[in-house]
């Protein structure tokens, strides 16, 4: 046996000290897990931001390039003609020239309002000065809001309907980047360049009007679809760097989580005051209070020290538990001493009762040694002492066997006093005669008589004639009976029940005809067979009951419920029997 340490022989340590240490620890921890929570937080944060930043871009530009009415066109001209356009970027004094030359030969000509066709109308020469005038009006906007919004990129590129080159029309530039067709640059007019793979994705997700962030290079581009052209996808882009996003979240987080740890520290702080004074200097007189008992065992004494506790929580309420508790011990072990001497006479007789129920139950095997047309063997096994489940077997007369199934609502005593009335009144009632369907009918009305804790009882009750085979059957909400034809397998038998006795008075009862030939065999049960449970909540069911009848080949009716049994064990494992377990197997030579 091992040693129980006492107080003293153990390490000394405040609770105090204990509880400070798991507030430093608490808040380390609450500390790492606030910087991962914040992390994401801030991640989220930011990328919503950045989503609305785009959202606000890509409306911006939309708009505008919207103003104009052959912009569709324009787009193609760009993409097919972008090597010849004479076009300035960051100025347009030289479009405005351009402007007042095309407006001396078209008076009437609007660069906002001209359609496809005012275009494809005018000269060569015109439409090329056309494009030039709109595209520098593009780009002087997309230089704008750039500058406006302070992001990295901004542009109009088109790709081909296979997604294999970007061609970048108008991009933006505040000044700070040179312009060209270098990687980094502000790209100039008709700058080609390979997609990436995650950009073809992102691109083909927003055609669907999904948004999709591609990464590429230190950039974040995210696209939102304008406008299709013959061969052509036309996409508004931004690009921002990653780096400044990580940054961004990183600095947020930080900030955050540094608030959040102080905040904790001060409130720890207070905490730990509070607790020392109002909770551990109380509880240390209860602790001496005990200490004392422990020694002396003076109650009296105990009482007197508690009773100067006078607070009104929890702690004030442990010390008058604690003054009862010692004032009452010694009643307390009388009640226990009583309480065990009446559990066992309780399991004395509740053994008496099991062995009683038992011997109601036909036990005897063979029952009738001197009959050789049918061979039956049945078992009950209880989930408690005693249960609700009974069978029974019995000659009506030289050539009627009856055979009785049933299953009372309930478990235990209750139960178990409900079966025996039902099983002498089913066994007094078929020994007077009559069919099944009278029979239930009979006890019925005489258990719904009283029935004031309004118990039920389900039952198979079947009548066969020994000499022919011929049976009739009722069934009053039980199991369906499972049958097996010579040289066949066993099956459930489907057919109509009826309502169990003892619920409501004066049911009609339905009988099911059947014919047995020599070799066939017969076996009912009670749902503790169906409903076994294991201990992942499985239970056994109609199928594997089915199938471990017929893995047992033999005409044997104990072999076939043993088969069974070992099967339902096999299936629940070590998971307790939550119902009563009943079979009966009959076997016909005729």
């Amino acid at each position: 046996m091992t040693e129980h340490k006492s107080y003293n022989d153990r390490l000394k340590i405040s609770v105090f000290t204990e509880i400070l240490i798991y507030f430093i620890f608490g808040t380390l921890i609450i500390g790492a897990v606030s910087y991962v929570t914040i992390t994401n937080s801030s991640a989220r944060t930011i990328l919503d931001q950045k989503e609305k930043h785009a959202s606000s871009i890509f409306k911006d530009l939309n708009a505008y390039l919207d103003q104009f009415e052959g912009i569709a066109y324009i787009l193609e001209y760009w993409i097919e003609n972008g090597d010849n356009m004479d076009v300035e970027y960051e100025a347009d004094d030289e479009t405005r020239r351009k402007m007042h030359e095309l407006l001396a030969r078209k008076k009437n000509l609007s660069v906002m309002d001209s359609t496809e066709a005012d275009i494809k109308a005018l000269s060569p020469e015109d439409q090329k000065l056309f494009a030039e005038i709109v595209f520098n009006r593009v780009l002087m906007h997309t230089n704008h809001i750039k500058t406006a919004y302070d992001i990295d990129y901004v542009y109009v590129m088109a790709t081909d309907d296979k997604f294999n080159s970007g061609i970048f029309l108008a991009s933006g530039n505040d000044g700070s980047r040179p312009r060209s067709s270098k990687f980094g640059d502000a790209y100039t007019l008709g700058t080609t360049v390979t997609l990436t793979d995650e950009q073809v994705t992102s691109l083909k997700e927003t055609l669907k009007k999904t948004r999709k962030v591609a990464e590429s290079e230190g950039y974040a581009d995210s696209y939102e679809t304008y406008i299709d052209i013959p061969g052509y996808h036309v996409f508004l882009g931004i690009a921002y760097q990653t780096s400044d996003v990580k940054e961004e979240i990183r600095v947020e987080t930080i900030r955050s989580t540094l608030r959040f740890v102080v905040l904790q520290m001060i409130f720890a702080a207070i905490c730990l005051f509070l607790i020392r004074k109002n909770v551990l200097k109380p509880l240390k007189k209860v602790q001496k209070s005990v200490e004392s008992y422990d020694k002396n065992k003076d109650s009296n004494y105990v009482v007197n020290k508690l009773s100067e506790i006078s607070l009104g929580n929890e702690i004030g309420h442990l010390a008058d538990s604690f003054s009862k508790m010692v004032l009452t011990v010694d009643q307390y072990i009388d009640e226990v001493q009583k309480i065990t001497a009446e559990k066992e006479r309780i399991s004395v007789e509740l053994g008496v009762a099991t062995k009683i129920q038992k011997d109601m139950l036909p036990r005897e095997f063979p029952p009738f040694p001197d009959r050789n047309e049918f061979d039956i063997f049945a078992t009950m096994n209880p989930a408690k002492e005693v249960g609700g489940d009974f069978y029974d077997f019995f000659l009506v007369d030289d050539d009627h066997l009856a055979l009785v199934m049933a299953d009372v609502s309930g478990k235990g005593v209750p139960a178990a006093l409900f079966m025996v009335i039902a099983k002498t009144l089913i066994k007094t009632r078929t020994l007077a005669g009559g069919t099944p369907s009278e029979i239930l009918y009979d006890v019925n009305n005489q258990l719904c008589e009283g029935n004031d804790e309004e118990f039920f009882v389900t039952v198979w009750l079947s009548i066969i004639e020994i000499s022919t085979g011929k049976g009739v059957a009722a069934n009053a909400g039980h199991e369906h009976p499972i049958l097996r034809r010579k040289n066949c397998e066993f099956e459930p038998v489907i057919y109509k029940h009826s309502s169990p006795l003892g619920m409501i008075e004066g049911i009609k009862y339905i009988e099911h005809e059947f014919k047995l030939d020599a070799g066939d065999a017969l076996f009912e049960y009670t749902d503790g067979v169906t409903e076994a449970e294991n201990k992942r909540h499985e239970l056994f069911g109609m199928d594997n009951t089915v199938k471990a009848l017929n893995k047992c080949k033999e005409d044997d009716p104990q072999k076939q419920i043993s088969t069974v049994r070992e099967e339902i064990n096999n299936f629940v494992g070590d998971a307790d029997q939550f119902d009563d377990i009943t079979m009966m197997a009959f076997y016909y030579k005729g």
